[in-house]
C-alpha cells in the first residue's frame, strides 16, 4: 500500500521526473506481483480447503474488479468537477487524492488487520527455538 502511495506522491510531486517515474512504476510492478501473492499465501494458509477458491475469487473482485469499477467511474468526474480549472487539470491535486487514500489504506490495515495467530505445527513435532 505504501508503494501505491509512493507511486502518487511522486506523479504528484514530481511529474517531470523521468527516472523517478520508471522507478516507481517498477517498485509498482513488484508491489502488485508481491501484493496477489500474499493474498494467495493469505488464503490457502487460513481458509479450509472446500471454500479457498471462492475466497481467492472475492478477493479477485474485491481487487480487480470493484476497485477498478469505482475508479473507472468516479476519477474522470472528479478530474472534471473539482480538478479542472479552465483548459487545465490540476494533476497535483488530482494524484493526491490516491496517495491519501492509498496512505489511509495502510493505516486501516496495521490497525485493523490481525489475522489469526498459527497453533503448533501439525504432525505432533513442537518448534524448537533455534
Amino acid at each position: 500500500m505504501l508503494g501505491h502511495a509512493a507511486r502518487f506522491a511522486v506523479y504528484a510531486f514530481f511529474p517531470e521526473s523521468q527516472s523517478l517515474i520508471i522507478t516507481v512504476q517498477i517498485l509498482h510492478g513488484i508491489c502488485y506481483a508481491f501484493f496477489f501473492a500474499t493474498v494467495y499465501i493469505f488464503v490457502d494458509e487460513y481458509f479450509p480447503k472446500d471454500v479457498r477458491a471462492s475466497a481467492q475469487g472475492l478477493f479477485n473482485v474485491m481487487i480487480l474488479g470493484i476497485g477498478a469499477l469505482v475508479a473507472n467511474s468516479v476519477c474522470p468526474q472528479l478530474g472534471q468537477a473539482v480538478f479542472k480549472h479552465g483548459d487545465k487539470v490540476d494533476y497535483h491535486g488530482l494524484f493526491l487524492v490516491p496517495t491519501y487514500a492509498a496512505l489511509a489504506a495502510a493505516a486501516a490495515l496495521l490497525l485493523l488487520f490481525h489475522p489469526p495467530k498459527k497453533g503448533a505445527p501439525q504432525g505432533g513435532l513442537a518448534a524448537t527455538p533455534h
